[in-house]
C-alpha cells in the first residue's frame, strides 16, 4: 500500500511541476470573461491597476477562545483589477507566518490605485440553485508583482 501511495504523490508533484513551471498566458480581462472555460483550472496573467482593496473578516467565533490564537501576519483580502477591456475581482489567500493576534498585520501587497502584473489561477464555478443562468469566475492571485516601479 505504500507503494501505491508513493506513486500517487509522485505523479501529483509532477503534474504541479509542470503546471507552474510553464509561463502563463497573459490576456486582458475582456477575453477571459468571453470565453471562461477555455482558462479553467489554468494559471493566467492579468495586467491593470487596483481598486477597491478590501482585507476579509471572518465572523468571531461562538466559543471563547485562548489569547494565543492564531492569525495570518498576510490576511486574506480583494481587490478589483481593471484594465482598458473590463474589471474583475481579485481573491489573495492569507499567507503563514501566523502569530499571536496582539502581533501587528504586515501591509497588503496591493493598495489602492497600484499598477501590477497578476499570475491567477482561474476556476469557473457553474451556477447552483434552479433557475441559475450562468457560471461565475474564481480568480485567485498566484503571485502580484507590481508595475511601473
Amino acid at each position: 500500500m505504500g507503494i501505491g501511495k508513493t506513486a500517487v504523490m509522485q505523479t501529483l508533484v509532477l503534474c504541479l511541476s509542470g503546471s507552474f513551471g510553464s509561463a502563463a498566458e497573459s490576456v486582458t480581462i475582456e477575453k477571459l470573461q468571453a470565453d471562461p472555460q477555455a482558462y479553467n483550472l489554468k494559471i493566467v496573467t492579468l495586467r491593470g491597476t487596483a481598486h477597491q482593496v478590501q482585507i476579509l473578516t471572518s465572523p468571531p467565533p461562538a466559543l471563547p477562545q485562548l489569547d494565543t490564537r492564531c492569525l495570518m501576519v498576510h490576511p486574506p483580502y480583494t481587490f478589483v483589477l481593471s484594465d482598458e477591456t473590463g474589471f474583475l475581482q481579485i481573491t489573495v489567500r492569507a499567507r503563514p507566518p501566523c502569530v499571536s493576534k496582539h502581533s501587528p498585520a504586515e501591509p497588503l501587497d496591493v493598495a489602492d490605485g497600484d499598477m501590477v502584473s497578476v499570475d491567477a489561477q482561474i476556476t469557473v464555478v457553474p451556477g447552483s440553485g434552479p433557475g441559475a443562468t450562468g457560471a461565475t469566475l474564481d480568480v485567485l492571485a498566484v503571485n502580484i508583482q507590481h508595475e511601473g516601479h
